[in-house]
């Protein structure tokens, strides 16, 4: 997921392509109604919304991001099918909170707004360069053993949101797993509704979702378009 958004605009839809697929989006703001409105009358039924910010600067690091909560709301109000969030933890950093807090607090934000059919939590494992977030593959591998830990503690549904250059950069290998038994959407910006560009890693063979365009401008708002298959 791109950490910044730009303005491009694209005409998105089940038929951009000529193809009938599930499409969706991902927002990293505050999303009102009438904006997924929008969105679903371009074909896109599926979003994922910010609920967790690295937030480096801060001591601890790491914060709720609450207009996912209004982006929840207002997805499922506008007749969204289906409502992801994503979590870009703080890490890297002796300033960070702990796994075990960050992914606490995500469950507790769902509990205090009664968001009970969140989709998947999709934890982001991708380099800032700006936060030196991920610092070097073995204390990196350990700290995603940290989040795997307390996410699966947190009886939530996890997936992993990444690509495989971000994958071997963080990790160290394309090869190295952390559980690809959880699904995978992997970012991969050719402007293709398809997974015939995928090649294994991580241990994943098959993805979930494919975020295929990135930093692009539709009904009003900066999204990240996705393919679902």
């Amino acid at each position: 997921m791109k950490l910044s958004i730009a303005s491009i605009g694209v005409l998105a839809g089940v038929a951009w392509q000529g193809v009938s697929a599930t499409l969706g989006a991902d927002v990293s703001v505050a999303t009102s109604q009438d904006t997924f409105s929008c969105l679903i009358g371009q074909g896109l039924t599926q979003f994922v919304a910010r609920a967790y910010m690295e937030a480096w600067g801060r001591d601890p690091g790491g914060a709720i991001d609450s207009g996912a909560v209004t982006s929840y709301n207002n997805a499922y109000a506008a007749g969204a099918n289906n409502v992801d969030v994503y979590m870009f933890p703080c890490t890297g950093r002796s300033t960070c909170k702990s796994a075990s807090t960050q992914v606490g607090e995500l469950a507790q934000l769902f509990s205090d707004n009664g968001m009970a059919h969140v989709g998947t939590v999709w934890l982001d494992v991708e380099v800032d360069s700006s936060a030196d977030n991920w610092p070097d593959a073995g204390s990196n591998q350990a700290t995603l053993g940290e989040f795997k830990a307390a996410l699966d503690d947190s009886g939530l549904k996890w997936g992993i949101y990444s690509s495989a250059s971000q994958w071997e950069a963080i990790t160290g290998s394309t090869s190295w797993e952390l559980d690809s038994s959880k699904p995978l959407w992997y970012a991969h910006y050719d402007d293709s509704q398809s997974f015939s560009d995928f090649s294994p890693f991580g241990g994943w063979t098959s993805p979930s979702v494919k975020q295929y365009a990135g930093d692009t401008t539709l009904c009003g708002v900066g999204v990240d378009l996705n393919y679902y298959g």
